[in-house]
């Protein structure tokens, strides 16, 4: 099978399935995408994965999660450090797996486009954040619905950057948090001093990052659907079952492991039966 085009669904923790899946298809298949469209957190995999950074930066990771003991920290509101950890500890992971070496892979690799999520024009910043929960929280009902569409309904806009436009690794890390912004979780982002948010709040499978593309499209998707849109040209998988990490919890590394694990065997059953 050859595939032009490369799918990264966001999920937060969930798309380390991702990450187990690509490390038995990728070398069966020869996977050498031309083009990767990604949001979130799957856009933090697919920049690791084609940087070739990814193993250490999952072992650091697993390591970070593990010492960290709490999602909240409400004592903090008494200092001035930060009540939610997943910030600074989402960047470090960035960091601490893109230096200039892995940047200038990227860059001489495929095309990643990478989405963000802009609010509407006009909606002040306090407004845009309140519309952002509300549309999260919508969308939560809709367990089987791949292209969630109610940010979108309220004003959001869907904005594609390049990684080839970043010049340093904090100018990756800062578009792959901006595309994964869900305040007060994580800073608020910006770009070109404009806030930016999760680019899952427009387009959580951002197939449309590619559509205009030739070329078989793999779409990797980070939770089970009940079913999966049949469009020409497109290869939807799926995990085989439920994903055992929760999309933000920064605290379980067994977990996380888990769910590499999981996308590792579920790549082996895609390598069977194709």
């Amino acid at each position: 099978m050859h595939f032009e085009n490369v799918v990264f669904a966001g999920g937060g923790n969930r798309c380390f399935w991702q990450a187990g899946f690509w490390s038995i298809a990728a070398p069966v298949f020869d996977l050498k995408p031309s083009r990767v469209a990604s949001v979130s957190a799957g856009a933090a995999v697919a920049c690791a994965l084609f940087a070739g950074t990814f193993e250490q930066g999952f072992a650091d990771y697993k390591q970070a999660i593990a010492d960290n003991e709490r999602n909240l920290y409400p004592l903090n509101l008494l200092t001035k450090q930060p009540v939610f950890p997943h910030g600074g500890m989402y960047r470090n992971a960035i960091m601490g797996s893109i230096d200039g070496q892995a940047l200038a892979r990227l860059h001489a690799g495929p095309e990643i486009h990478i989405l963000v999520s802009c609010p509407p024009r006009w909606a002040s910043e306090r407004m845009a954040l309140l519309l952002g929960m509300v549309a999260v929280g919508l969308d939560a009902f809709n367990h089987d619905v791949i292209h969630i569409t109610v940010g979108r309904r309220f004003g959001f806009q869907p904005l594609y950057l390049s990684v080839r436009e970043c010049a340093t690794p904090a100018d990756l890390a800062d578009l792959i948090i901006g595309s994964s912004c869900v305040p007060p979780l994580t800073p608020q982002a910006r770009h070109n001093g404009i806030p930016i948010f999760d680019g899952g709040l427009v387009n959580n499978v951002p197939t449309e990052g590619v559509a205009q593309d030739k070329g078989q499209t793999l779409v990797l998707l980070t939770r089970q659907f009940a079913s999966v849109p049949a469009i020409d040209g497109h290869t939807f998988v799926q995990p085989s079952q439920p994903i055992p990490v929760r999309v933000w919890d920064y605290t379980d590394d067994a977990a996380l492991q888990a769910t590499f694990d999981l996308g590792r065997r579920d790549g082996e059953r895609f390598c069977a039966c194709v």
